[in-house]
């Protein structure tokens, strides 16, 4: 079984040295910004807001050719900023929140404990990730099995995923609670993720898209045969003579036996048990026109 734990990953974790890349974005800075900052003001804001040491690498790169960026000062505000942001009291928030974590608590005063009270809070995260995972799939097949497209084995099929999806959510949400609510004891779960790729027939989805797409083109091709049916009509309903009414007449039929075979060609395929991934679904629609 793979397993999240709430202990013992504290190490691994802080090697990582990962945190709040959500937070950390472009360090473009102009001309004019570079030439007014105080170093250790710009490392201190960014040690409070949690940003990771590769800022300083975007800041020389930006400002190099202006100024010489103050590292050592940058390098002190950073360590000032980085004890204020690294609270352990907001780490479980903070990983709650889904924030990945970078180096900035690397040697602070409570790194262990901020690490570890972060991690607590995002297995909850990261758990409720998986059960909208789950969620979209079911949302996906339950479209397809009401879409009424599909009948016989693709539909058996879809049926299976959607009941083995159903146990995992449930089993899931279970997951979700408990971590919820370890406050700080040891709870083993599962890893959702893993067994969402393991549903009975995986390529079913696949197959069923693919079939959707293949009925509505063949339904295309029904609107474009109804639309020469009644230009057909209207051109009958015009005609000078016999000679052209009867040409637009025997169009019309023609198109008619075309509008039937299809038809059949898709009631047989909606209805077969084993359906082709491409099957033919054309109609001799553009024959007609020429009579």
């Amino acid at each position: 079984m793979n397993t999240f734990r709430l202990t013992g990953m504290t190490a691994k974790l802080a090697l990582l040295g990962l945190f709040l890349s959500g937070l950390q974005g472009c360090a473009v800075m102009s001309e004019e910004e570079c030439y007014a900052t105080n170093w250790y003001d710009k490392g201190y804001q960014d040690g409070t807001e949690g940003k990771g040491s590769g800022m300083l690498g975007e800041y020389v790169e930006a400002c190099s050719k202006y100024v010489n960026v103050d590292r050592n000062s940058y390098n002190q505000g950073r360590r000032q900023g980085a004890e204020v942001f690294c609270d352990p009291s907001r780490a479980y928030n903070i990983g709650l929140q889904g924030y990945t974590l970078t180096d900035i608590c690397r040697g602070t005063r409570y790194e262990s404990e901020f690490v570890e009270n972060y991690k607590a809070g995002y297995v909850v995260y990261d758990m409720g990730q998986q059960i909208e995972e789950i969620d979209r799939n079911l949302s996906d097949i339950r479209d397809l099995m009401d879409s009424g497209n599909f009948r016989g084995d693709t539909y058996d099929k879809l049926r299976s995923n959607y009941r083995y999806l159903e146990q995992l959510r449930y089993h899931a949400q279970d997951d979700y609670s408990k971590l919820s609510n370890a406050n700080g004891r040891r709870v083993t779960v599962r890893n959702y993720r893993n067994e969402i790729n393991r549903m009975p027939y995986p390529d079913a989805m696949r197959d069923a898209r693919a079939m959707k797409d293949n009925i509505a083109k063949a339904n295309r091709e029904f609107d474009a045969i109804r639309r020469d049916m009644e230009e057909a009509n209207r051109r009958m309903d015009r005609a000078e003579d016999d000679h052209e009414y009867n040409r637009y007449r025997k169009q019309w039929e023609c198109l008619r036996h075309a509008e039937q075979r299809l038809k059949r060609k898709l009631d047989d395929y909606q209805h077969s048990y084993h359906p082709s991934r491409h099957p033919d679904l054309n109609s001799d629609r553009q024959s007609c026109m020429y009579r």
